[in-house]
């Protein structure tokens, strides 16, 4: 379903999502210009006077990403001939799951994707670790997001 293969990057995306416990973490899977895959980490500022525009929630309910370390990976990204292929993001203590928060803001408050084509991967963390992830891919047949599980490597 995804063509994306994300299991090279999962123990490196797991053991961050261990290390922010019990905050959510957040980062980004970009595409060399080769094609090589690679994850990056991006602080999560969710509950900073930062993010206070963006956002209610704190650090162990929600994330933000940093704007400016985003735009520096995604320029670096585009410069280097690729791309952002997933945004990644992690649930301390609640499950893998596409939130009603998380489609909004994948949706941009309209009915299509923000960013198509772009890949969501939610990770479960818990106080033990990282029990689950699932990837979430814009179908336009059901006009939806498609879930599909991803093994996790810790």
């Amino acid at each position: 379903m995804t063509g994306l293969d994300l299991q090279p990057l999962m123990a490196e995306i797991a053991s961050y999502a261990r290390s922010a416990y019990p905050a959510e973490c957040c980062g980004l899977v970009i595409a060399g210009g080769g094609g090589g895959l690679r994850f990056v980490p991006i602080a999560n500022i969710a509950g900073t006077q930062a993010a206070a525009g963006n956002s209610r929630r704190s650090a162990r309910d929600g994330y933000v990403m940093d704007p400016k370390a985003l735009l520096a990976a995604l320029n670096e990204a585009e410069q280097g001939g690729g791309g952002l292929l997933a945004i990644v993001h992690s649930h301390p203590d609640v499950g893998a799951y596409f939130s009603p928060e998380d489609r909004e803001m994948a949706l941009g408050g309209g009915t299509e994707p923000l960013w198509p084509g772009v890949q969501y991967l939610v990770i479960s963390c818990k106080e033990s670790g990282v029990d689950a992830a699932r990837l979430y891919t814009w179908d336009p047949a059901s006009v939806d997001f498609a879930e599909e599980q991803v093994p996790v490597i810790t």
